[in-house]
């Protein structure tokens, strides 16, 4: 697929996602702060205005790369719309369930977190690739454009954002408030993980299921889902992305392994939370594949780059 088309697709994409999102919230009742997306037109200001520069230059690689980013800021609306929208469907909370399915695979969360917590270096490293979540999102796109994968940079963040709207969809019958608040890990105490991830995001979590004055802010807004987990399919998502950048691909590959290790353990995700993350990105990637017509190695990377020059 041309650069052309790409970047269609992906602005379509992001179109349709308000289009589908907010209707669901409005039919919903979940009021939204429109003041606090305030602070979202701040950000794209710079790449938008980049990106009419780099129009004006014909610097093809940096408007590939700025409207990447820009879209990433873009579906944070309409992602956080359909999340919190998704646990303010308020089925019944599905801990149990999804304890009941760590045990049936031999996982136990308590053992495993305390094995690491043990390990005072394991610990840091597994919270520096916890954190590592944003700014990989908005970075692998411009290194895709570095390597010469415009058209790859494009179907990672629409990889991205249908993950994420897969994962609101499958969250519906599916709310939790992760394993670090139903083992009640915070009376047992931890040496060395940092748990402020794993119970962060409960006041939103329980406020848009049961305050009737809540109201939806862009400012305040958590990643609130647990199953499948986000954070783990992202890590699959920039795995694969980077996967054609051949001086990357190892790197990020132990990066983001650590990463998908570092939601149960940092961001209190059952193992299966780990599995369906890993399952949902897959079909995600599968799908922007053929969407895209991506195609790896040699004869993709100099296509694309005939296009850009």
């Amino acid at each position: 697929m041309s650069i052309a088309r790409a970047r269609i697709v992906l602005f379509a994409f992001v179109a349709l996602a308000y289009v589908v999102a907010f209707p669901i919230v409005w039919l919903q009742g979940m009021a939204i702060d429109y003041g606090s997306f305030g602070v979202l037109l701040k950000a794209i200001v710079l790449p938008a205005a980049g990106i009419v520069y780099a129009v004006f230059r014909r610097m093809e690689p940096m408007r590939v790369a700025l409207e990447a980013i820009l879209c990433g800021f873009l579906l944070m609306i309409p992602i956080g719309l359909c999340s919190y929208a998704a646990v303010g469907a308020n089925f019944p909370l599905a801990d149990d369930a999804l304890t009941q399915m760590d045990k049936a695979l031999g996982f136990d969360w308590r053992t495993f977190v305390g094995l690491v917590d043990a390990r005072p270096v394991l610990a840091t490293v597994l919270e520096y690739a916890y954190q590592s979540f944003t700014p990989q999102l908005f970075l692998t796109p411009v290194f895709l454009v570095f390597g010469g994968k415009h058209v790859r940079a494009y179907a990672m963040v629409a990889a991205y954002g249908l993950l994420c709207f897969a994962a609101c969809l499958i969250s519906v019958w599916f709310p939790a408030i992760g394993a670090y608040a139903a083992y009640d890990m915070s009376a047992l105490g931890l040496n060395n993980i940092d748990t402020y991830f794993g119970f962060a995001f409960l006041e939103q979590f329980n406020g848009v299921r049961g305050d009737p004055n809540f109201a939806f802010s862009l400012t305040e807004m958590m990643g609130i889902l647990t199953f499948p987990s986000v954070h783990v399919g992202v890590a699959v998502i920039c795995a694969w992305a980077l996967w054609e950048v051949r001086r990357l691909r190892y790197p990020f590959l132990v990066l983001n392994l650590f990463m998908g290790i570092s939601a149960i353990t940092h961001g209190g995700h059952y193992l299966v939370d780990v599995i369906a993350g890993i399952g949902v990105a897959a079909v995600a990637i599968a799908l922007v594949t053929a969407v895209f017509r991506l195609s790896p190695g040699r004869r993709a990377s100099e296509a694309e780059a005939a296009t850009a020059a």
